[in-house]
Formats: C-alpha cells, sequence, structure tokens
C-alpha cells in the first residue's frame, strides 16, 4: 500500500467541529497527518503527528526550503498560497512517504483508501482539483511543477504579495497541470457544501470546462457513519436514496459546540444547525430531511444565494488578488 502523508498548517483557535476531523483522520489509519500548529492538542491519533510551530516557524521553514528571500508571511490566511509549495517547505517531514498531500480542517473525512486506491494513484501526479484536499507524487519533478508556467500568477509573484491568489484552486496550481498537460485526476467525489444557502446544498461549478460535482438534491441529508460519509437523497421517483464521498467539506460555517452525545456515537448527521447523533444502519427519512435540513422553495434560495454571493464578493476584494 501507498505511503500518505498529508501536512495542515493551522495558527491560533481551533474550530469547535475539530474533535469530529480528528475522528474522521483516525477512522483512516493508512494516511498519516502530519499536523504543524501553535496550539496545544491532546490526545491525538496515532497517525496524526503534532509538530509544535509558531507562523515564525513555518515561514522560516519557507524561506529556507524554497531558497527564496521573496517570500512574505504577513498573515496565516497566506498559507493558502503556499499549499502546492508544502512539498518542497516540508520536505524533510515526508521522505518516507510516496504521496504527499494538504489539506484544511474544516473537512470531515470518509474511507478515503476506498476512493484513493493505489491504482488511482499511481495514475496521477496530482489527485484532486482542489485545495481543501490535494495529493501529489512524492519526487522533486512533482514537487516543482508549481514553478511552472500556465497559472494566472506566477509563483515568485504569489509569495511576494500580502494579498491572496487561491495559488492552490482553479487559477493556480489547476492551470498549471491543464495548461502542460500533466496527469491529474479532478473528478470530484467529496461533498463540498455551499455558503451561498443556508440548506446544505453542493457547491455549484460556474464554468463547464471543470468537471461537475455530484448532483444536488432538494430533499437531501449528510451523515458520517462508522468512518464513511454518506447522504441520504429523494430522487425524482420520491424514493429515499444513498451515496458516499471522500469527504465533507463545511466551508465557512459556524456551529454549536459539540455534545458529549455526538462525541461518543458511531454516526451523526451534519446539518446547519450542527452535528446530531445519528443511529446507524437506518437510513433516514424525507421527514428527516425537511426536519434537519429543509428545502424553502426554488425561489428562496434563489434570492438567499444572490444576497450572500453579493456580500462574499465584497470581501473578496479585499482579501484576493483578481485572476483576470
Amino acid at each position: 500500500m501507498k505511503k500518505i502523508g498529508i501536512v495542515t498548517c493551522w495558527v491560533g483557535k481551533l474550530p469547535n467541529f475539530f474533535p469530529l476531523w480528528l475522528r474522521s483522520c483516525a477512522e483512516n489509519p493508512t494516511v498519516d497527518w502530519l499536523l504543524f500548529s501553535d496550539q496545544r492538542i491532546d490526545n491525538l491519533p496515532k497517525n496524526v503527528h503534532l509538530h509544535s510551530s509558531s507562523l515564525a516557524d513555518i515561514y522560516a521553514l519557507i524561506r529556507k526550503n524554497l531558497e527564496t528571500d521573496k517570500a512574505i508571511l504577513p498573515h496565516a490566511y497566506k498559507l493558502c498560497d503556499y499549499k502546492v509549495m508544502y512539498g518542497d517547505i516540508f520536505k524533510d517531514y515526508l521522505n518516507e512517504y510516496d504521496f504527499w498531500g494538504y489539506c484544511d480542517i474544516d473537512l470531515i473525512f470518509g474511507d478515503i483508501r476506498s476512493f484513493l486506491t493505489d491504482d488511482l494513484l499511481v495514475s496521477f501526479e496530482k489527485i484532486l482539483p482542489m485545495g481543501h484536499l490535494s495529493i501529489y507524487q512524492n519526487n522533486p519533478k512533482t514537487r516543482a511543477n508549481y514553478k511552472l508556467s500556465g497559472s494566472v500568477h506566477d509563483w515568485e509573484t504569489v509569495i511576494s504579495n500580502p494579498r491572496n491568489y487561491a495559488f492552490d484552486e482553479w487559477h493556480g496550481i489547476y492551470r498549471i497541470y491543464k495548461e502542460n498537460n500533466l496527469a491529474m485526476y479532478d473528478e470530484m467525489p467529496f461533498a463540498d457544501i455551499s455558503w451561498l444557502n443556508e440548506r446544505f446544498s453542493l457547491r455549484r461549478r460556474s464554468n463547464k470546462k471543470y468537471k461537475a460535482p455530484a448532483p444536488d438534491h432538494h430533499y437531501q441529508l449528510f451523515f458520517w457513519e462508522n468512518g464513511r460519509v454518506l447522504r441520504a437523497y429523494l430522487d425524482q421517483d420520491n424514493c429515499v436514496k444513498s451515496d458516499q464521498f471522500l469527504y465533507i467539506h463545511l466551508i465557512k460555517r459556524k456551529f454549536p459546540p459539540l455534545t458529549d452525545e455526538v462525541l461518543n456515537a458511531d454516526a451523526f448527521y451534519c446539518t446547519p444547525k450542527g452535528f446530531m447523533p445519528k443511529k446507524t444502519g437506518i437510513l433516514s427519512t424525507k421527514k428527516d430531511m425537511r426536519k434537519m435540513n429543509p428545502y424553502y422553495g426554488k425561489i428562496y434560495e434563489k434570492i438567499e444565494y444572490k444576497i450572500r454571493q453579493k456580500i462574499a464578493k465584497q470581501k473578496d476584494r479585499q482579501t484576493f488578488v483578481s485572476s483576470h
């Protein structure tokens, strides 16, 4: 089995559902996580390795291993632009792995190996298209692919500007792989939850050149059960069906504190109002979907989406450099 080491950097207070991230890591014992953080974290799973690091410590590694004096790190969020360079930045920690990657902590993982098989891994240099989780072959050539042409902004421009370029996504590393015809697995076997509606719905892709996510459904309910991320949904014939995802991404969501009931459960629902315990082996009903992830109609969601999108664009103008 190919060895995978996933790097995560986090500086500052952890989100309150972080224990569920850890729980989902623990359920994937054949994958390692290398967590660089300034937080004290107790009772870590055996496959999550904490490296106590301040932002200054990480910055020192960046300057040393990228061998450049152009790099700046004015705030923790700027680390997003460095993700694609983690293979170089943290190379001394990744020697034992066949594949390295990076991920966010607003995820709950499902059964990783059921999606990322060895056959899949060895067929591509980069696996998965998004910045919340990507995996790469661990060799000098692939680790340096971020230096190739093809992105809207080159890597040296990105690391020398305090604003964010989203270099880990579409206009950065994704374009580099596409423009240079590099082997990339860009399917979307994950549940990327949109923040533009209160209801948990799968995030839309505005450009048809990108692979489409799984179909969204008006009535659906996401849950984690025995190490898998699942969704119950109502199909066009009004029948309850289910499917499975690599992980669920809960970006820009705030939740109430976790209860002991959820922390000790073998299964739990992921809903807009928080996490709720679930009985294992029981498929959710339409009543459950309406109660925990209600759909208020097309017109309501369209208005809600436009309002939230406008607010998000205003914030992005202050944070991100334009990709056009």
